[in-house]
C-alpha cells in the first residue's frame, strides 16, 4: 500500500464520517451540507475509476475544498462575518517565513540543516536545549507539510482564536506542540533501544486546536445537552481518529507527537474552562 491508497483512504473515511454525523444530526444541520458531502465522495470514487494512480491526493484535495466550501458557506447562511483571526494569521505568516528561510537554506528535506536550524533532535534535548520544541513548531519536512498544516490551521484556528482570546491562542498552540514533541521524545528515550528523532512540523500544534474545540464542545453539551455541541465532538474525535490511522499507516510521521499535542489541547481547554465556569457561576451566586 503506497502513500496514494493511505491519502485515498483518509479521505473516504473523513467524508464518511462526516456523512454519518450529518445523518446523526440532520434537524441541526443545512441540507445543502449533506449534498455537498455527497457531491465530494461521488467525486473521489470518480478520480478513482479514471486516475487511480493519483487519486489519493486529488481525493485529499477535494477534502480539503469541501470544508472550505462549508466554512465559507456556514458562514453566508448565517449572514455573520468572518470570525477575526489575527492571531492564525500571524501564526500562518510565521510559518511560511520560516520555510522560505529553510528554502534559501537547502534545509526542505535535509535532517541536518534542519537541526541547525532548529529542529527538536531528541540527544539535544536531553542536553537541556528546551528551546527546540519551540523552534521546530514553525518547521516543515517539504512544502506538502506545509500546505496541510496551514490548511488545518485556517480551518480549526479562528474559532479557538474566538473563544480564548489573541495572546491564550497563542500560548495554547504553542504548548500543545510542546507537549507533543516531548511525548515524542519521552518515547524515543524510554523503550529498551533508544533512538534518536527529528522532529519538526505544526501537526501536533494543530492538532491542539482538534483538542481544544472538542474540549469546548463537550462542555457545551454537558451543561445544555446542546445536539450541535455533540455533533461538534463526534467531528473532533473523528478527525483525531483518522490521524491516528493515518500515522499508523506512514511510520516517518510520529503518532505520539500528534496524540500528545490532542491531548495537551484537550486537558488544558477542559480544564480552563471549567475554572472559568465554575468561577461565573461562585460569582453569580
Amino acid at each position: 500500500m503506497n502513500i496514494n491508497h493511505i491519502l485515498f483512504i483518509v479521505a473516504v473515511l473523513n467524508l464518511s464520517g462526516d456523512l454519518f454525523n450529518i445523518m446523526r444530526f440532520k434537524a441541526q444541520i443545512p441540507r445543502w451540507i449533506r449534498w455537498a458531502n455527497l457531491l465530494a465522495l461521488a467525486a473521489c470514487g470518480t478520480a478513482w475509476l479514471l486516475m487511480p494512480e493519483e487519486a489519493g491526493f486529488i481525493a485529499m484535495g477535494i477534502v480539503v475544498t469541501y470544508m472550505i466550501a462549508i466554512k465559507a458557506g456556514t458562514r453566508t447562511r448565517a449572514r455573520g462575518e468572518p470570525l477575526p483571526s489575527p492571531a492564525t494569521k500571524l501564526l500562518i505568516g510565521l510559518n511560511c517565513l520560516a520555510f522560505g528561510v529553510q528554502y534559501l537554506s537547502g534545509a526542505t528535506d535535509d535532517p541536518e540543516v534542519f537541526i541547525t536550524l532548529g529542529a527538536a533532535f531528541s540527544p539535544l534535548l536531553s542536553e537541556g536545549e528546551w528551546w527546540r520544541i519551540f523552534t521546530a513548531q514553525f518547521l516543515h519536512w517539504g512544502f506538502m507539510h506545509l500546505l496541510f498544516n496551514m490548511m488545518g490551521l485556517w480551518i480549526l484556528g479562528p474559532f479557538v482564536e474566538t473563544m480564548v482570546g489573541f495572546w491564550r491562542y497563542i500560548g495554547l498552540y504553542l504548548l500543545c506542540g510542546a507537549g507533543g514533541m516531548l511525548i515524542a521524545w519521552t518515547a524515543a528515550i524510554i523503550t529498551p533501544d533508544p533512538y534518536p528523532v527529528v522532529m519538526v512540523g505544526a501537526s501536533a500544534s494543530v492538532l491542539g486546536l482538534v483538542g481544544a474545540q472538542a474540549a469546548i464542545a463537550l462542555l457545551a453539551y454537558q451543561r445544555s445537552g446542546n445536539l450541535a455541541a455533540k455533533a461538534q465532538l463526534s467531528s473532533m474525535t473523528q478527525i483525531v481518529v483518522l490521524q491516528a490511522l493515518f500515522d499508523m499507516m506512514v511510520p516517518q510521521v510520529s503518532s505520539t507527537a500528534h496524540i500528545g499535542g490532542a491531548a495537551t489541547g484537550f486537558l488544558v481547554s477542559y480544564g480552563s474552562f471549567s475554572y472559568l465556569l465554575r468561577k461565573r457561576a461562585r460569582e453569580a451566586s
